[in-house]
């Protein structure tokens, strides 16, 4: 009897000394309004397997594309449908009620995953991966034209410059 005790005490030690681990890499829960888009990113190797799956909790219809450039814009139009255009830069997309993408990459470059809620929201996804997936935020401001700059600076310099010559007229 006090073999089974002692046994069972170094099982328990054991149990705690190394914890069980869930088997996947990464799991992340969000909730989105209709058309609206969450990026993430992640650094694959030659020959390395992504999986990459998608759960509604409710009845959200959702979409996931995975890029091998980096997305600059949504791709969503204003009338909340799909631009066509994200379907020539995506690599792997899935519009199925549960999106799935299982892609295996071809050369080692950051590859950028978007989960996008197409209707029947607002609604809440698990989004789950074998990888580790980053958070990418697109930048909200957009960037002033070049052409604007160029010229606002030619006219802060013009101004400068004048106001340079009165003042060592002066002196």
């Amino acid at each position: 009897m006090k073999n089974y005790k002692k046994i069972s005490l170094l099982a328990l030690i054991f149990t705690l000394l190394f914890p069980i681990t869930n088997a996947l890499a990464f799991v992340h829960i969000d909730k989105l309004n209709n058309v609206a888009s969450v990026f993430f990113l992640v650094d694959l190797d030659a020959g390395d397997n992504i999986e990459i799956t998608i759960v509604p909790s409710e009845n959200g219809n959702f979409a996931v594309f995975l890029f091998n450039e980096r997305p600059t814009e949504t791709n969503v139009n204003g009338d909340k449908t799909l631009n066509k255009k994200i379907y020539d830069n995506t690599v792997a997309y899935s519009l199925s009620s549960i999106p799935t993408i299982n892609y295996k990459a071809s050369k080692k470059e950051i590859y950028y995953v978007q989960v996008i809620l197409l209707d029947n929201g607002p609604d809440t996804f698990v989004l789950t991966c074998n990888k580790e997936l980053s958070r990418y935020y697109l930048p909200q401001i957009p960037g002033y034209p070049l052409e604007f700059l160029a010229i606002s600076l030619f006219i802060a310099l013009g101004l400068i410059l004048v106001l340079y010559r009165k003042k060592t007229i002066k002196n």
